[in-house]
């Protein structure tokens, strides 16, 4: 049997997750999940967190586990994974430390010289390394060249049909993180410039956060009555959104390889996106959607007049979108990869850890949170 180590609350991870589940991926490998984290009061994180954690040991302890795959984010994510990891490690069971989030290269820049080398150590020490995008890999092999990294793209299911949005009005859709780092109020900045330019649209924002701030943002550029906000939605509302869309935009500052986009790019939407962590990647400028520099407001706002203003090429962008998802980032094509893997390490198992696992070493002033 293997283990999944994951948080329940809302965001990509868990979106990746649900996916492995909904797909039959974590049965057809007898994989069972343990949650390490979930949304609510700090004792109540804790506690979830000290009860993923005994029953995690208790499956180390009496069931044949052949490997064990992390997902982790960045911040106190690392350092709960890096308890799971090393559990793990002193039974001599392989473990896949599967990055996602998208702040890697400042939560290092960050730390202090001895959590560096924490950190270092947790990647140098796991049997695979997974990252969401080359750049990732690229980043990972400067801090530890010795971490065996992979590059497995997040997936989606693509439906049997594009989105049927008609233009009228033209619906422009951005979900995520109501906030700065996502650059909602860069979108909302760049409308307000060319809204004298565009046809009839309106902007509906789906996502929690900030989203007192950016409606009175909204409102001060004039834009009030063409934005609406949906706070969080669940699959179902996502889906209609994205089926009723015309253009989705995720103008973000950082990023990893964000569900969003592919979600869009599976139902046929252009996107107008930003050159930060994987997007570059999955998104070639001019050819699925148009790529803008991250905080660049004017670029922003050239590139969604140039779609707003034509039907042909938004059509033409997200059929390329569509075909470019179903080939390389659909269940189809990342879930046999990830089979793969798993039979690649399932059976690198090693000699049992002494106490004192070094690449535990170092950490212990990191809160969890």
């Amino acid at each position: 049997m293997k283990v999944m180590v994951w948080p329940t609350a809302r965001g990509g991870m868990r979106s990746v997750v649900e996916g492995y589940r909904d797909d039959g991926f974590l049965e057809a490998q007898d994989v069972h999940l343990v949650a390490s984290y979930a949304e609510g009061s700090f004792v109540g994180r804790q506690l979830l967190l000290l009860k993923g954690l005994a029953r995690y040991a208790w499956l180390l302890a009496t069931r044949p586990v052949t490997l064990v795959h992390i997902h982790a984010a960045m911040k106190g994510s690392f350092w709960r994974k890096a308890i799971f990891a090393g559990l793990a490690r002193r039974r001599g069971v392989p473990v896949i430390l599967h990055l996602h989030g998208s702040e890697m290269k400042s939560f290092y820049e960050r730390q202090t010289p001895r959590l560096k080398g924490a950190i270092q150590a947790q990647l140098a020490r796991a049997s695979r390394v997974v990252v969401l995008s080359q750049s990732w890999r690229d980043f990972v092999a400067g801090i530890a060249p010795t971490a065996k990294t992979v590059v497995l793209p997040n997936y989606v299911t693509v439906p049997a049909r594009p989105a049927r949005g008609t233009g009228e009005p033209l619906t422009l859709l951005f979900l995520g993180l109501v906030g700065v780092r996502k650059g909602i109020y860069d979108l909302l900045e760049a409308l307000a410039m060319v809204r004298a330019e565009l046809p009839p649209f309106r902007l509906i924002v789906g996502g929690n956060g900030e989203v007192e701030a950016a409606a009175a943002r909204a409102q001060a550029l004039g834009l009030a009555g063409l934005v609406s906000f949906e706070g969080w939605v669940g699959p179902a509302r996502k889906a209609q959104l994205l089926d009723e869309a015309d253009i989705y935009v995720l103008p973000s500052h950082n990023e990893g390889l964000p569900m969003s986009v592919l979600e869009a790019m599976a139902y046929g939407l252009p996107v107008v996106t930003t050159d930060v962590g994987g997007l570059p990647e999955l998104v070639e400028d001019g050819v699925q959607g148009r790529v803008v520099p991250a905080r660049d407001v004017t670029a922003l706002a050239h590139a969604l007049r140039a779609l707003a203003i034509d039907g042909t090429v938004r059509a033409r962008m997200g059929k390329a979108g569509r075909i470019r998802v179903q080939a390389s980032y659909s269940q189809e094509a990342v879930l046999p990869a990830l089979a793969d893997l798993y039979d690649s390490v399932q059976h690198d198992r090693t000699p049992p850890l002494p106490a004192g696992d070094p690449a535990m070493r170092g950490k212990s002033s990191a809160k969890l949170v």
